[in-house]
């Protein structure tokens, strides 16, 4: 079980929680270092992946969530979390797959800080700032990974188009940019030129 290995991974509690009918994980790190919201049972069923990315047919979805967003399920900004990660994971499960780079369109936010930041889509990513799990888990279907799902903006994602997900990641490490869904940061993409320097 997802939840257990998070556990011993990091030494910590955590929380289930159930939303309509589907279990996600909740783990506080404090210290300014965020929330973990993940699912729990998406890497039961692997991805229908080309031979050449086997290795990441199982994975974990997770958002790195700010430590002052409310993690009650009555905030409506928290169950936006909710719902697209598990909406993501039912996507994927009709037979798709996705790897490192790509995007989801954001939908549905209510109004909030986030949803003014301006951000257009959410960038599938291996873990930036949580070492932990940056290696593959163990279970009982063989090895899995977690991927966070990034915010990013219209250039960022033009660039990540034009040069790749390394590219990007690049500049997100140039600026002290994490996968923590941070509705205060700016583009790190400023100009279109940027394109073909």
């Amino acid at each position: 079980m997802r939840v257990e290995s998070i556990r011993q991974l990091f030494k910590a509690e955590v929380k289930r929680i159930e939303w309509k009918g589907e279990e996600l994980g909740l783990l506080a790190f404090g210290e300014g270092k965020g929330q973990l919201l993940f699912t729990t049972n998406f890497a039961n069923y692997p991805m229908p992946v080309p031979e050449k990315y086997a290795e990441f047919a199982r994975i974990e979805l997770y958002f790195l969530l700010p430590n002052y967003w409310k993690t009650e399920v009555e905030d409506v900004l928290f169950q936006w979390a909710m719902e697209t990660l598990i909406g993501i994971k039912n996507y994927l499960l009709q037979n798709r797959w996705a790897i490192s780079g790509h995007t989801f369109s954001l939908q549905n936010l209510p109004e909030s800080r986030f949803k003014e930041s301006g951000f257009e889509a959410l960038m599938l990513a291996d873990p930036l700032s949580l070492e932990a799990l940056k290696n593959p888990i163990d279970s009982n279907n063989g090895a899995l990974y977690f991927k966070a799902l990034i915010p990013i903006f219209k250039r960022e994602k033009e660039l990540k188009v034009a040069r790749g997900i390394q590219y990007l990641i690049g500049k997100f490490a140039d600026k002290g940019v994490n996968e923590m869904v941070d509705e205060f940061r700016i583009s790190t993409v400023k100009s279109r030129f940027l394109f073909w320097r």
